[in-house]
């Protein structure tokens, strides 16, 4: 009884409950955010922005309805938002009529939507480079960076050779790790396209998350597990088999944490590079759709249903 006791209270002193909550008026598909901006686009069609710091509403978008396949009107599924650096543009990546992907520019000192392109080629994400540059992948798991200026693409190149499933940019916007159905990552060079290295060996099934922090990348995949390797030598130097489907993992800023969703209940749980257990952050009530470290003490993660921000030395 009293071994039980002791370690419900370890239990407890473990468990860290969010600092913040951010809930909508429908459920959420994807998010992008920035010390000034937290923007949600929503499965309604919305896209609401806020003010990241006092989380006021400051701005809403409604994108076009579409036809489904039995000539309903339906919101528009948003598959990408991204923020410039320059804080003036938002970048949506949407599905329109008979599954094309539609590019909106949303400028948010005018607030106006500028429709850039329509594609019959399968965008899945896209992330800025610079102002006026566009990293995208492809669910053919290819590449493509595109000049919003000259309206063209730079390079397409294919990275892998299986269905592409996420990726993420390093914070100075040089590489990126691409994931896909294989497990491994693939390290992309943004400026030239080109696949420089592969990180395989402990993940063997589609990867679900990844991220990407100074020399470390962390891939979760479908096989329940989760690795941590060395870009430069391409070796993993930790490795981990969680509970449950680890739709979100990340690293922290210091190289010193990473966070995964850790079980079926939507917890995530924070480890030291050492593979041990530091706390675990309660509050989801739908599995994961990303986790971020914001810097080395705060994460933002968010699931379908809430947004959430966590203190950790609090």
């Amino acid at each position: 009884m009293k071994k039980t006791i002791l370690l419900l209270i370890a239990v407890i002193a473990f468990a860290i409950q969010p600092y913040k909550k951010i809930t909508y008026n429908g459920y959420i598909s994807k998010i992008t955010y920035n010390r000034t901006y937290l923007i949600a686009g929503l499965e309604n069609g919305q896209i609401v922005i806020k003010d990241f710091n006092t989380l006021k509403n400051l701005y809403t978008i409604t994108l076009p309805k579409i036809h489904d396949f039995m000539g309903d009107l339906i919101s528009m599924p948003i598959y990408s938002l991204d923020i410039s650096p320059d804080n003036k543009h938002l970048m949506i990546l949407a599905e329109g009529e008979d599954a094309k992907r539609e590019l909106f520019i949303y400028d948010i000192d005018t607030q106006k939507l500028n429709h850039i392109f329509t594609s019959k080629e399968t965008f899945m994400k896209g992330t800025y480079i610079g102002n006026d540059k566009i990293f995208f992948a492809l669910l053919s798991d290819e590449a493509m960076l595109y000049d919003l200026k000259n309206k063209k693409s730079v390079y397409r190149t294919q990275v892998g050779n299986y269905v592409f499933s996420t990726y993420s940019v390093n914070s100075d916007k040089t590489l990126a790790v691409f994931g896909d159905e294989s497990g491994a990552l693939k390290v992309v060079d943004i400026k030239t396209g080109k696949k420089i290295k592969e990180l395989k060996g402990f993940n063997k099934d589609k990867t679900l998350s990844c991220d990407i922090e100074k020399n470390l990348a962390i891939n979760g995949s479908s096989d329940m597990r989760v690795a941590i390797y060395d870009i430069k030598n391409g070796y993993s130097k930790l490795t981990l088999k969680v509970k449950f489907l680890p739709y979100g993992a990340t690293i922290s800023k210091d190289l010193k944490k990473f966070a995964v969703q850790y079980n079926e209940k939507n917890d995530i749980a924070i480890y030291s590079m050492y593979n041990k257990l530091l706390m675990v952050l309660k509050g989801h009530t739908m599995a994961l759709n990303g986790i971020k470290f914001l810097d080395k003490n705060t994460i933002i993660s968010f699931s379908p249903a809430e947004i959430l921000i966590w203190k950790l030395n609090k």
